[in-house]
């Protein structure tokens, strides 16, 4: 009698046990979740406010502008118009963001400045503005916009346009620098030597990639989508490390010119 009664104490807690799980798994599907803004103390309650949110799915949406090299963004998002082949830009120094909040940007072609086109090319992600990102956006051959996602606040950004220095097959350097490579080449091999981080991401017109990202002692290779240009966007000032580059040449085609050395930022 005793060891049947065991068995059904058993059985029971093994079901309270799975009942318990399922409970709360159902609740973290079904409810809803709530976030509380880091800067002012407001209560969400929902998901992420970019979740089901497109900007440019708003009847109305709003026009950044760059005044005097600032960009004050708001809440609900917007857009900014890109010029085609106009010069790169950095938009870094963001504040009104804190870690747990950020600004996704977007990059459009095919629209020309017409933000209520009847047939474009979905917005391509490019990555995400917070305390302490910088981002480049490089324009393209043609007018286009910049969206940005909606955020728990309002902020700003500083923009700036950083020197893009061009490069051939090979480039060396030391520090932070900004090269523009423009051939056939579609990977590449990626050294650094010293301490310090070392990373590399390869930027295109409406896409961003992460190439390298580790410290001190680093050959790594990598490589990128097709692209008439990419923009290697290189952070390395954190130690002594020297840096270099060297990309592959496809069979057939004439080697680049040489590289010219960008000039060290530390």
């Amino acid at each position: 009698m005793r060891a049947g009664l065991e068995r059904i104490r058993r059985f029971s807690i093994a079901v309270w046990v799975l009942g318990t799980v399922v409970v709360a798994v159902i609740a973290l599907i079904v409810l809803p979740q709530i976030a509380v803004n880091p800067q002012t103390g407001d209560v969400y309650v929902g998901t992420d406010p970019e979740d089901d949110y497109w900007p440019w799915l708003e009847e109305d949406p709003q026009e950044y502008e760059i005044v005097d090299g600032v960009l004050e963004g708001t809440a609900e998002g917007g857009y900014l118009r890109l010029d085609a082949d106009s010069e790169m830009l950095m938009l870094s120094n963001t504040e009104g963001v804190g870690e747990a909040d950020w600004v996704r940007l977007y990059q459009q072609q095919g629209t020309g400045f017409d933000v209520e086109a009847e047939s474009w090319l979905s917005p391509d992600y490019i990555g995400s503005l917070y305390a302490g990102a910088e981002i480049l956006v490089l324009p393209g051959d043609e007018d286009g916009l910049l969206w940005f996602g909606a955020s728990l606040t309002d902020w700003t950004a500083t923009v700036t346009n950083p020197e893009v220095v061009p490069m051939g097959e090979t480039a060396t350097g030391q520090g932070n620098a900004v090269l523009m490579y423009e051939g056939e080449a579609l990977s590449g091999r990626f050294r650094h030597t010293g301490t310090g981080l070392f990373l590399v991401a390869a930027v295109t017109v409406g896409d961003w990639q992460s190439l390298v990202n580790d410290v001190d002692d680093v050959d790594v290779r990598a490589s990128w989508p097709p692209s008439d240009r990419v923009v290697f966007q290189i952070e390395s000032d954190t130690g002594d490390g020297t840096w270099s580059i060297e990309l592959d040449t496809p069979a057939g085609s004439t080697p680049p010119a040489s590289t010219p050395a960008p000039t060290p930022t530390q």
